[in-house]
């Protein structure tokens, strides 16, 4: 396959807590041989990095702007939020007509393969059908490729969302603490986009699963306790408890509150979180390194 060097990323703003794009648009200018584009919506006032190429599309994203905007492309970069979920479709087909290589959808993060996952959080399902409908047009010349990273460390630890509270320094570990789930910051995320582009034929038309390492709850208390110099204080709960209170949310449309079966499906085995022991790590694969816990750990307390 011709190398990828034209890249469009979808979802580049700083703006938001995940802001995944703006790494991955970092990331790929560092290679002299790869020409970022940025494609943004027209009232979006957020900062793209310097230096980086941006064409503006209506709000809605129709698909004929799409297309003029994949123009000349090798590869599409999707790192959307949840707010385009369900219209991703019409990016895949203006990629597909603007003659696109390879098309990244948003993925970056658990194996919307596992059945198990998609049955307890139902909100991977789009991701999934999305990954169903992209394989159907494999025959147009499109091809492409879906990361699955693990959780974002450094978005799980600064927003709560793993239950860790850095400035109170207390932490709520499930169950025993001990199972190790893969993780990835946002940083070698973004590294691992450019990793897979580097690399076109190898990881044409595959799942690529990447972690900077596997680590369980009861690590990352004592790896934060190491960095800030304090004991945490810890609370414990239940995989059973959490699931319930996930549930019960799910089903009153609170879904920040559904956000714990997300959770549930990381720090539990049988949902495929460990890539290492549950299925197949592409970080030699693809040249991608894999990270010291410490040093991570170190960066994030630091901000």
């Amino acid at each position: 396959m011709p190398s990828l060097k034209n890249v469009v990323v979808v979802g580049a703003s700083r703006a938001g807590m995940v802001s995944l794009g703006a790494y991955i648009v970092e990331a790929l200018k560092t290679d002299p041989e790869i020409n970022v584009t940025v494609v943004s919506r027209k009232s979006s006032t957020a900062k793209i990095p310097d230096g980086v190429k941006v064409v503006k599309v209506d709000d809605s994203y129709p698909q004929e702007e799409l297309e003029k905007a994949f123009a000349g492309q090798d590869a599409v970069v999707m790192a959307n939020g949840f707010q385009l979920m369900g219209q991703e479709g019409k990016f895949v087909e203006a990629a597909i007509n603007a003659g696109v290589k390879r098309f990244i959808p948003s993925e970056f993060g658990s194996d919307t393969q596992n059945e198990k996952l998609l049955s307890i959080f139902p909100m991977a399902g789009a991701k999934a059908k999305l990954m169903a409908d992209i394989r159907t047009k494999e025959n147009t010349g499109l091809t492409w490729t879906t990361i699955c990273t693990g959780i974002f460390l450094d978005v799980g630890l600064t927003t709560g969302f793993m239950g860790f509270d850095l400035k109170e320094h207390k932490a709520t570990v499930w169950d025993d603490g001990n199972f190790k789930f893969s993780s990835t910051p946002r940083e070698n995320v973004a590294k691992a986009v450019l990793a897979v582009l580097k690399h076109p034929e190898v990881t044409e038309n595959k799942y690529v699963y990447v972690s900077s390492f596997e680590i369980s709850l009861n690590e990352l208390v004592s790896a934060l306790e190491k960095a800030q110099g304090t004991k945490y204080t810890i609370s414990h709960t239940t995989t059973e408890k959490e699931t319930a209170e996930g549930k019960a949310a799910l089903a009153r449309g609170d879904f920040m509150g559904a956000g714990k079966l997300l959770l549930v499906a990381n720090v539990n085995p049988g949902y495929g979180s460990n890539f290492a022991e549950e299925g197949e790590l592409w970080n030699d694969k693809i040249g991608l390194p894999r990270e010291n816990l410490d040093d991570v750990i170190a960066r994030i307390v630091k901000g």
